[in-house]
């Protein structure tokens, strides 16, 4: 018998939610993850619980500690408004230095919980991956630019 898709999980395809392991259990969020396109990644930031304690938006293009902006909780629908306008700004902002953004990520400041309610409660923030930010990290871990430390 073949595995026929849902219809939801056809339009989801490129969102990719986060997950952990704990205690052998696999656990999925239900707002934090990652997208390969802006479309839906809007989807995941309007997505994002109200309970959130606060998002920090990757706001500048550098490779190294770009600059953000946070937004603090309760998060309303303006402030969604508001975390849409800074990340399409951004991409703008990358298309411009002539890169793409490969994926756009949603994630929590402390992982996957077993405890949805306080998960819902973490801080959050988003970043972009790019192939010169994944070069960038590559000669890092590397030794490239000389020692970490």
């Amino acid at each position: 018998m073949k595995y026929i898709k849902l219809y939801e999980e056809f339009l989801n395809e490129s969102i990719e939610m986060r997950t952990s392991i704990v205690n052998g259990k696999k656990l999925e969020s239900n707002w934090a993850g990652a997208a390969d396109n802006l479309k839906d990644f809007i989807k995941l930031i309007e997505g994002l619980p109200e309970t959130i304690k606060s998002v920090k938006v990757q706001t500048g293009t550098s490779n190294f500690n770009p600059e953000q902006e946070e937004i603090k909780g309760p998060i309303k629908s303006s402030d969604i408004k508001k975390i849409i306008k800074l990340v399409k700004n951004a991409d703008k902002a990358f298309n411009k230095k002539g890169e793409t953004i490969h994926t756009f990520e949603l994630n929590s400041f402390f992982g996957v919980s077993s405890n949805a309610e306080k998960h819902a409660t973490d801080p959050a923030y988003i970043q972009y991956r790019t192939k010169s930010g994944d070069q960038f990290a590559k000669d890092m871990s590397s030794g490239k630019h000389g020692p970490l430390d």
